[in-house]
């Protein structure tokens, strides 16, 4: 990284030990002085950063953001003025870069550095403007740190502090449950505050658990690579029942071995009391290049189970209109399955076409009701035609006097009796996926009982079209298999998929390509995604993502997601 050597003009910065709290002004040690270069190539030319030396103890700036006397002073593309400095730092020392906040200045950071690394943060906690970034680098190198502000065009003086930091509080061991008072083990910069650490290894998958009777918690965690996880209310009453929606639960997947902090806050700015922290982790799921099998569990919320699969899906039918890509759609997600390490070929079920019969089918089914667990995680999946026909005589429970079908090779299977069926499967999620038309109607009939998920590519009274744009037999189908490869793992990008950002990736996708599924002009009713989660919550984990022997996310090998060419 070029670093500006050019000396005709000079201003100064005031490097002092600070040691700041919200609302105080910076203070100023004229001891060392540090020349900076702010001359520009020209008038609109960007400043170029200026190089800054990190002690053994780290080291402090003051300074004046925004236009000085003999200075316009430098904005980025946004219109915030921003001061830049060049640092090189040392691969595994962990730092930490803060910048209160007083009168209100709200300071925001960013860390730039080697092969595209950039580390943001505005606010270091809920309630609080100060800007705070904690950070191991990976890779020793050249870095350069933004200071600017939230609000566009700001102007003010600020205090810079970068110091090292090996991670503040007291230290929690994994699985352990601990007592605290809120306040206690505050770090100076932050009072108010409790702070405890932990160390992890990458890949892990950590629930942090802060609850208290006395005041309402905020959790944050704070991992090595700079990253931050908040939780204000968890919203449940813990495992036992006996917690208050008001606590807060963090889970994350550790992006790097390393120490993580564990910051608790109350949501009253003058909440205090005592609290507790309880902690577990999920060692991480690897995979051994040229083995087939993970090497430990993945799928359930406790992590103990499997994934099974039955996957159906018919193009070429018999008696019924031919279709497009139907059939692909159960083949390419099967093999989407076992690319992303998550099933071996004895864990799914493969039909298509002439082999989806009512019988093959529904057998399908039983045996995954046979083989199914309680941890497991089961998908049951059809692409193809859907249908409707009058329900039985004194059957009452359809309001149109309707069942839905999904229309196999040889005949027929109702809502009632696929749901009866799935019934007998006893896992910790059952999730039933159909891109076929009038599909929507089968959640009333399945979507009865915990653990069950609906996923449904209309409405129950709507036709489905094929996804000729896509390459697919379906719109649900193109973006499911996509989906399990690793792209619904998207908030964050971690290697845990939970229940609701499964679906949320679905919604999206179907939302995206609603011009697709219902061009303009179109007299008939619009197609759209119908999803039923039921008692899955949007936190469950459906299944984590198995990792490389050096606990990297592994690349998804190449694989066939289109159909052939229509």
């Amino acid at each position: 990284m070029h670093v500006s050597a050019r000396t005709s003009l000079l201003a100064t910065a005031i490097v002092s030990l600070l040691s700041p709290s919200c609302g105080a002004a910076p203070a100023a040690d004229e001891s060392t002085i540090v020349a900076i270069d702010r001359t520009p190539t020209s008038p609109d030319a960007p400043m170029g950063p200026r190089p800054l030396a990190l002690g053994p103890t780290g080291t402090t700036v003051n300074a004046m953001l925004g236009p000085g006397p003999s200075d316009p002073g430098e904005r980025d593309d946004s219109g915030r003025f921003v001061h830049r400095y060049a640092l090189s730092l040392v691969a595994g020392a962990r730092l930490r870069f803060h910048v209160p906040s007083y009168e209100g200045f709200d300071p925001m950071l960013r860390l730039e550095g080697p092969d595209g690394f950039e580390l943001m943060n505005d606010d270091a906690f809920p309630h609080t403007l100060d800007a705070l970034l904690e950070y191991v680098p990976e890779v020793s190198g050249d870095y350069v740190l933004t200071v600017t502000t939230a609000p566009i065009g700001q102007t003010g003086q600020y205090a810079l502090a970068i110091t090292p930091n090996e991670g503040t509080g007291e230290p929690i061991a994994m699985g352990q449950r601990i007592t605290s008072q809120l306040g206690q083990s505050s770090d100076p910069a932050f009072p108010g505050r409790s702070f405890h650490r932990f160390e992890a290894q990458g890949g892990a998958v950590i629930r942090v658990r802060v609850t208290s009777r006395e005041f309402d918690t905020i959790a944050t965690v704070i991992g090595p690579s700079g990253q931050m996880w908040v939780n204000d209310d968890a919203n449940d009453l813990g495992a036992d029942g006996s917690e208050r929606a008001l606590d807060s639960t963090v889970e994350l997947s550790a992006p790097v071995s390393g120490t993580y902090q564990v910051v608790v806050s109350s949501y009253a700015p003058q909440g205090r009391g005592s609290f507790a922290i309880a902690t577990s982790m999920r060692p991480p799921v690897t995979y051994v290049a040229g083995e087939t099998v993970p090497r430990g569990a993945f799928a359930g919320p406790d992590g103990q189970g499997r994934i099974l699969g039955l996957y159906g899906g018919i193009t070429a039918y018999q008696s019924n209109a031919q279709l497009y890509g139907c059939a692909d759609d159960a083949t390419l997600l099967g093999e989407a399955m076992r690319a992303s390490h998550l099933q071996r070929v004895d864990e799914q079920i493969v039909l298509t076409d002439a082999q989806v019969t009512r019988a093959q089918f529904l057998e399908g089914v039983r045996t995954l009701a046979r083989r199914a667990q309680p941890n497991d995680v089961v998908l049951v999946f059809f692409s193809g035609h859907g249908n409707v026909q009058p329900v039985a005589q004194g059957d009452t429970s359809e309001l149109d006097g309707l069942d839905e079908t999904i229309v196999l090779f040889d005949g027929a299977v109702t809502d009632n009796d696929l749901a009866a069926e799935l019934s007998n499967i006893h896992a910790a999620n059952v999730i039933l996926a159909l891109d076929t038309c009038h599909s929507g109607g089968f959640g009333d009939d399945w979507v009865r009982a915990p653990g069950r998920m609906g996923l449904f590519s209309s409405d129950g009274d709507v036709l489905s079209d094929t996804a000729e744009p896509r390459r697919a037999g379906g719109y649900l189908s193109w973006y499911l298999r996509r989906g399990v490869l690793g792209e619904a793992d998207y908030k964050p990008h971690d290697g845990v998929l939970h229940a609701g950002e499964f679906t949320d990736y679905l919604l999206e996708g179907m939302v995206r390509d609603h011009r697709l599924m219902n061009p303009d002009g179109s007299v008939e009713p619009a197609q759209r995604f119908v999803l039923q989660r039921g008692g899955v919550v949007w936190t469950d984990v459906m299944w984590v993502y198995p990792r490389g022997e050096d606990l990297a996310l592994p690349q998804v090998p190449p694989n066939t997601l289109e159909s052939p060419a229509p």
